[in-house]
């Protein structure tokens, strides 16, 4: 028995870790899951040419009549990119545990699942629930990380660039990236209001000195029609907008870019209920 399934990558508006808030958007980036019975008893995970026992696909698959399989997995996703690997890769493996459970594929139970495994398995500092709703789900996302839930969804659609720059990912220390965040209370309230463009240079100011990393790649192209800043923790950049194409060209001062389309519809047959969301 062959069970698949896949998830998208997901760029950053507005970054939860500092307040616990996030803002995301899904990108056509795939991470793609196959489960595989087996013979023997347990759950790995195959990758890069690697298999390993995995304590998170066994307390996934702890309901299920199945004793052992394998989980594979194919990702375009560069790893430790900002871009929502860990979120996606966990978004397919869940998936296919569902599937495989004959589980009704119900967006609240998969990404409160996410996030919680997340969390115990040191994957993430506050469960990205953003990167994760927004690879599951598609689209604009506005999430609490901390409850769990989404204050809206709303559809994206338009080309992203995406800028690997040739600098690495700085250090994270939570205490310097949580102080001071009013700039990104105020970036989250911008996004709310679909002033996607002033949230995102506040979020890259912010995070961008917290973290060691150039702003240079979001001043570069501040003249153009485009929404840019820092993904996650880094070290990529995104932007979006009319001027899509010409940031990219810009960029390719900085490192290696690509050009992907935004994803508005939810992967699978992901449901979306009502009880996702705050009540309005």
């Amino acid at each position: 028995m062959k069970v698949r399934s896949k998830s998208f990558a997901a760029g950053t508006v507005v970054n939860a870790l500092a307040t616990f808030k996030g803002v995301a958007f899904g990108i056509d980036l795939t991470t793609r899951v196959t489960f595989s019975e087996g013979d023997e008893r347990g759950f790995y995970v195959a990758s890069q040419g690697r298999i390993e026992r995995s304590p998170v696909a066994e307390k996934i698959m702890r309901n299920s009549e199945i004793e052992g399989g394998i989980f594979e997995v194919e990702s375009e996703i560069p790893r430790k990119s900002g871009l929502g690997s860990s979120s996606a890769f966990m978004n397919a493996m869940i998936l296919c545990a569902f599937k495989t459970m004959d589980l009704d594929l119900r967006g609240d139970r998969i990404l409160r699942l996410n996030a919680r495994m997340s969390l115990e398995a040191g994957m993430s500092y506050t469960g990205a629930f953003d990167d994760a709703s927004a690879s599951l789900l598609g689209g604009f996302v506005f999430s609490d990380n901390l409850k769990m839930k989404l204050y809206r969804r709303i559809e994206a659609e338009g080309e992203v660039a995406i800028l690997f720059p040739e600098w690495k990912r700085g250090e994270i220390d939570l205490e310097r990236i949580r102080g001071d965040v009013g700039s990104l209370e105020k970036a989250f309230r911008l996004a709310m209001e679909g002033k996607f463009r002033e949230a995102m240079l506040l979020n890259s100011m912010h995070y961008c000195q917290k973290i060691g990393l150039p702003l240079d790649p979001v001043y570069a192209v501040q003249s153009f029609d485009v929404s840019t800043g820092l993904s996650g923790n880094g070290p990529s950049y995104v932007a979006f907008g009319n001027d899509a194409e010409r940031v990219a060209e810009v960029w390719e001062s900085f490192g290696d870019v690509i050009m992907r389309e935004m994803v508005s519809e939810p992967c699978d047959d992901v449901v979306i209920p009502e009880s996702l969301f705050f009540e309005q």
